[in-house]
């Protein structure tokens, strides 16, 4: 059975288009084909949050290690977005990894985001963030940030 995926939101994917080398859809496709096929129907439930290894650069990733003294990283809102980010201004740089979080709506696959780049924890910010994840979350995000342009980003969410 071939299985169909879907964006839970299409304008969340604009956010990461721009930092791919293909389309993302063609992306999702290769993932498809590769690896979420081979999940048997018995186990298409729940959430899925993983990291694959793209047969070509899939593009540039935005996550990066910073120092946790704050020296080099700041915290703001990236465009269209309501929570806060640890954000950094730099390069970003190439990358195989693919990272797709998204999960089983029988017999479909709903795309919650997919983006170049290794898995990265939720935000600490994020409402969906779980008590058991905070320990986590915190530690990762106290030293990565998210890089961004001049303009890409502001003090207050709009």
């Amino acid at each position: 059975m071939i299985i169909q995926w879907k964006w839970n939101d299409p304008e969340h994917i604009d956010a990461h288009r721009q930092d791919f080398s293909e389309p993302p859809e063609r992306v999702m496709d290769w993932l498809v084909e590769e690896h979420l096929s081979s999940i048997s129907p018995a186990h298409r439930q729940g959430w899925v949050h993983a990291s694959y290894e793209y047969p070509r650069f899939a593009g540039v990733s935005g996550l990066r290690e910073v120092p946790p003294d704050g020296s080099a990283s700041f915290w703001g809102y990236r465009n269209k977005r309501t929570i806060p980010s640890h954000l950094c201004e730099g390069e970003k740089s190439l990358t195989r990894e693919i990272c797709l979080w998204g999960w089983w709506d029988s017999p479909c696959f709903v795309v919650h985001t997919l983006y170049p780049g290794a898995k990265a924890p939720r935000e600490i910010h994020d409402p969906d963030l779980t008590l058991q994840e905070i320990a986590g979350a915190i530690e990762f995000w106290r030293v990565h940030a998210i890089v961004v342009e001049k303009g890409d980003w502001s003090e207050s969410h709009h």
